[in-house]
């Protein structure tokens, strides 16, 4: 009995041992599936590696997971590209549903940081598809969608989805997921420009996934209000949190956000004035690994902020050096994201596609269905069917010919000038690169043309923009005949034409002489048009090196050929001495931004004289530089401590020792040249006294910008603008119920004129004038316009007594809203005009 009994007790023991086994491996799974969601990329691979003897023992749903966790931990780790092969190979298994939404979110995500963009979007439009078959997991996926159409610069959608996602994951009260979706919404806030929204949903984001346990995405959380901060300039703040970024990075092993977070502390470092030495080291550094992974974008923001670190040590020459290698990356990170769009249209355009070729084959099963079901009328339905397959067959086919013919014309558009059927300038530059370099490789002659319209401008004016098309149209038909497969040829912008052929100058100037022959007069709407070319040539040389410098002396000598008289043809190097014009002087603007801001007739007065002279800022004066690099940068007489008044006389005497020697002299002056500005005024009266030509031409100013930026009418309620120390030291009355405008802030008090930062007493006495006519709570705003187009306007609202406690520029200015309602004067107005109530602005 004592043996029967024992018998049965070691079975059972025996029967339950798999059972207790199979319980602890999934408890191991669970752990390892545990440290993967809080990101603890040590931990989780230290488990992975004592559960490594034990695979075979696994469940293969069991071995997918870990395997999903050691990739995911991987591409965290830094090897991206890794993690996201093996994510490929994952999906090509069959998987658990919800486990699969999961491997597409993160193959996703890791997809996009490596920039492979087609398969970032193939593997969404794949996981969108199984979405219904994981409802659990949707909040994920929602979010990665989120992500990607950030990236595709579509962000209202981005918020929409990543707010959806939000909703869901509120329902089920899960911590990390909370986390993710409020991490997704205030990237979108940011991408919107909203900084302070996106402030607010980062403090939240860390809430919850500090609740969460992860510790990646609340040191991302933290990384995100520190660059908030800095975006509204409050760069002491962002500099703490930086600092806890930085650390919760490296403990967690998260090279990508380390490194993101470097680049944002040098940048606060940089721009709140301390430790410059530390964020140099910083942006070296942070240089080198994004160098590395060829993140464009990141490497302009890294040039720009050592732009300014070499700005704020003194060092122009660095600064603009850095400038330009900020513009390059700039112009790499526009074509990625030219790519990311292209990438994103091209698999919205396949999954069409495939819907219309599905819809197609579901019409055929139908047709075959009817076919078996009806017995009694096989061969009406047989043929019927018969004739249905046709017709599916040829609409099959017609829609895919069409399919094609479509992408070939958008292609086509894509590389060619509409009106006048030659390439763009785009594709012009594209083939001529690799044409160039064949010619360099096999030693033959390569030769550039630039040839534009002789007075296009009075074709437009005085026969209409009809004509001026047609010419376009024709001079486009005639150089297609002329150069035919001898070379490139395509139409730059405007009139200009781009020429590109594998011959030396003497064949170019041939081709032109036949084009030249070839143009007749055109007629529109019964009115007969007479044009002519002019062309600049220029063939490589030893001198001549690149592309971009060969079109550059092609222009150059068209530029001459339009001096000399127009209708003719211009070879660079040949000799031709640029024509100088009787002595004068013209001051033109730069506006704010140059590249955007300046105007077709300042870039020709820059072209045309014969000295150029320029006080702008360092990105201006580079693009500048490469239109006349015999530029002459006036604000080498600026120097710390030196009173500007004394800097001005010397400006101003530079300009005129070149006025009266009798140049042709452009002086070109940063924003409008007459507003905030004395030399200009001067150097005008002074050549005019002595009976030189002198002349001033407008500039788009800082407040024209303001105007536009803040979204203010001066003419609603009338503005009054003056500069701030000559507010405070003369008695100025201001008028409180108009808009307030007072520049150079910075410099409140200065009366030695050799202060060129802000100072606490100087701030102080202008808030206490003030405060004559405004309440110390009524909001002010500190503005700053934009230089470059990848920056924005600083825009920071303030209650006025806080002025003092505020970062500034040498160019802050103060804008001052208004505070109360118009009176009506009694003495003026009638009653009858007073009770239409009609606005100051309904006159414009």
């Amino acid at each position: 009995m004592r043996r029967s009994w024992a018998c049965a007790l070691l079975w059972l023991v025996l029967a339950a041992a798999p059972s207790f086994a199979n319980e602890a491996l999934e408890a191991e799974v669970a752990e390892i599936e545990r440290l993967g969601i809080a990101s603890s990329w040590r931990d989780a691979n230290a488990s992975i590696q004592a559960l490594s003897p034990r695979l075979d023992a696994l469940s293969r749903e069991q071995r997918q997971r870990v395997e999903f966790v050691r990739l995911r931990m991987l591409g965290l780790s830094g090897d991206e590209v890794g993690a996201m092969n093996g994510l490929g190979a994952l999906l090509r298994e069959p998987l658990p549903p919800a486990l699969r939404v999961r491997v597409y979110s993160t193959a996703i995500s890791t997809a996009a940081n490596v920039e492979e963009w087609s398969r970032a979007f193939v593997w969404l439009d794949e996981a969108l598809a199984d979405l219904d078959r994981a409802p659990q997991e949707s909040a994920s996926l929602l979010g990665v969608a989120s992500y990607l159409h950030t990236l595709v610069g579509e962000s209202e959608k981005a918020r929409e989805l990543a707010m959806r996602e939000l909703a869901l994951v509120d329902q089920s009260q899960d911590q990390r997921a909370q986390c993710l979706a409020l991490s997704d919404i205030a990237i979108a806030e940011e991408h919107l420009g909203r900084f302070r929204d996106a402030e607010r949903w980062r403090r939240r984001q860390i809430d919850a996934c500090v609740r969460a346990g992860d510790i990646v995405y609340a040191a991302n959380g933290k990384y995100g209000i520190g660059k908030m901060l800095a975006s509204q300039g409050r760069h002491d703040e962002a500099l703490g949190w930086a600092e806890q970024a930085l650390v919760e990075f490296g403990k967690a092993g998260y090279a990508a956000g380390a490194w993101s977070t470097r680049l944002m502390l040098a940048g606060s470092l940089i721009e709140s004035g301390r430790d410059l030495g530390r964020a140099g080291r910083l942006l070296a550094d942070t240089l080198k690994y994004y160098r590395g992974h060829e993140a464009h974008l990141a490497i302009a923001e890294t040039e720009h902020f050592l732009a300014r670190l070499a700005e704020k040590r003194g060092d122009l020459v660095e600064a603009l050096v850095h400038y330009k290698a900020t513009a390059a990356a700039t112009a790499s990170a526009e074509s990625d994201a030219r790519e990311r769009r292209l990438a994103f249209l091209q698999v919205q355009f396949d999954t069409r596609l495939k819907e219309q070729q599905i819809a197609l084959l579901q019409a055929e099963k139908e047709l075959a269905a009817l076919q078996v079901t009806s017995t009694q009328r096989r061969q009406l339905l047989m043929g019927a069917g018969l004739g249905g397959l046709l017709l599916i067959a040829i609409l099959l086919t017609v829609l895919l010919r069409r399919s094609l013919l479509e992408r070939r014309r958008y292609r086509w558009q894509s590389e060619h000038d509409g009106l006048t059927r030659l390439y763009n300038y785009q594709q012009v530059r594209k083939l001529g690169e690799a044409a160039f370099a064949g010619a360099r490789r096999r030693a033959q002659p390569f030769t550039a043309i630039v040839a534009d319209v002789d007075r296009f401008k009075g074709v437009n004016d005085h026969f209409g923009h009809a004509a001026g098309d047609e010419a376009l149209r024709s001079l486009g038909t005639w150089i297609t005949e002329v150069v035919g497969e001898r070379g490139i040829a395509g139409r730059s912008g405007g009139d200009e034409f781009t020429i590109l052929i594998q011959d030396d100058a003497a064949q170019a100037e041939a081709l032109l002489q036949r084009l030249r022959e070839r143009i007749e007069p055109i007629t529109v709407f019964g009115k007969t048009v007479h044009f002519s070319i002019s062309s600049g040539v220029c063939e490589a040389n030893e001198h001549v090196r690149t592309l971009e410098q060969l079109v550059h002396e092609a222009d150059q000598a068209l530029y001459r050929a339009k001096h000399g008289g127009r209708n003719r043809v211009v070879r660079a190097g040949g000799g031709e001495a640029r024509q100088s014009g009787p002595a004068g002087l013209v001051v033109v603007g730069s506006g704010i931004d140059f590249g955007r801001h300046a105007s077709e007739r300042c870039l020709s007065e820059i072209r045309e004289a014969e000295v150029v002279l320029c006080l702008v800022n360092p990105m201006a004066l580079a693009m500048i530089c490469s239109l006349r690099p015999d530029a002459i940068n006036l604000g080498l007489h600026y120097a710390p401590g030196k009173d500007r008044r004394e800097t001005y006389r010397e400006i101003d005497e530079r300009i005129m020792t070149e006025v009266r020697a009798g140049k042709r002299v452009c002086a070109v002056f940063y924003g409008h040249p007459g507003v905030f500005a004395d030399v200009p005024h001067v150097v005008v009266r002074k050549a005019r006294a002595e009976g030189i030509p002198a002349r001033m031409e407008p500039g788009i100013s800082a407040e024209a910008c303001l105007y536009a930026d803040l979204g203010l009418d001066p003419g609603r309620r009338g503005v009054q603008s003056m500069e701030a120390t000559q507010f405070m030291v003369y008695d100025r009355q201001l008028d409180s119920a108009s808009l307030v405008l007072l520049w150079q802030v910075a410099l409140a008090g200065d009366l030695s004129c050799t202060r060129l930062h802000a100072e606490r007493d100087g701030l102080t006495a202008l808030v206490d004038k003030l405060l004559r006519w405004y309440a110390p709570e009524h909001e002010v705003i500190l503005y700053e316009a934009a230089w470059l187009p990848i920056e924005k306007p600083r825009i920071e609202r303030l209650a006025l007594r806080d002025l003092p406690e505020a970062k500034y520029a040498e160019y802050t200015t103060l804008v001052i809203p208004p505070r109360g309602e118009l009176r009506w004067d009694s003495t003026i107005a009638a009653p009858q005009a007073r009770a239409t109530q009609v606005s100051p602005a309904a006159t414009h």
